[in-house]
């Protein structure tokens, strides 16, 4: 998979066209019905910013967010090399296998897939078309749709578990408890501040005591 999709090359090659002007094409890995976009329609890249990819689809007016894991450079996907098995000599057996699928620890021939970070951000797509059918649409690490009007979070819970979604909700839980861990670090770091600071207050405070209390008469 890590072929058929987009790489850190291609992204600072498109990050490089933008800054000549030019607006590089790529194609969407799965379909968006909600759009009416099937797998491998084409985009406009708009904007670079770190693995998050900002496009405009053929077709559709909204820009919308993709990671770098959700587009590729070809319309098609590019065909996995196989490596070339080994022929097996006469009367031998074959090698036991290993890894995971026999029971044992991943092999190290192999770097394993590195664990997603969390999202910044999520936004919540919801269609629905004159045909009487809805469709929702969930995408991390989304920049914030032009004309959005706030909504309290509360209200957003209620409805998620209203529609009941669990991707959708599972999304928003994990963006407000990153936000929350933030929030709770900052919030360490300046009581960490204000405690030295009172340090150095009472510090100074006894220095000047001491400098005020008058001398012995000779």
């Amino acid at each position: 998979m890590a072929e058929q999709t987009l790489t850190e090359d291609d992204l600072t090659r498109y990050a490089a066209a933008l800054a000549e002007g030019r607006k590089p094409l790529v194609y969407l890995v799965e379909a968006v019905p909600s759009l009416g976009l099937a797998a491998g329609a084409s985009a406009r890249v708009l904007e670079v910013d770190g693995a998050t990819v900002t496009v405009k689809p053929t077709g559709v007016d909204d820009q919308l967010p993709y990671e770098a894991r959700e587009l590729r450079s070809t319309k098609q996907p590019k065909p996995v090399k196989r490596a070339p098995k080994k022929a097996v000599a006469a009367g031998s057996a074959p090698a036991a296998p290993s890894g995971p699928a026999a029971g044992g620890a991943p092999s190290g021939g192999r770097p394993g897939t590195p664990a997603p970070k969390a999202a910044r951000s999520v936004t919540i797509t919801l269609h629905v078309g004159a045909d009487n059918t809805a469709s929702l649409k969930v995408t991390r690490n989304a920049q914030k749709p032009a004309g959005a009007s706030g909504i309290a979070l509360p209200a957003v819970h209620k409805a998620l578990a209203g529609l009941g979604d669990k991707e959708a909700r599972a999304a928003v839980d994990e963006v407000l408890s990153a936000a929350r861990d933030a929030a709770a670090d900052k919030v360490a770091a300046l009581q960490a501040e204000l405690a030295a600071a009172k340090r150095s207050l009472a510090t100074l405070d006894r220095a000047k005591r001491g400098n005020a209390t008058p001398g012995r008469a000779r």
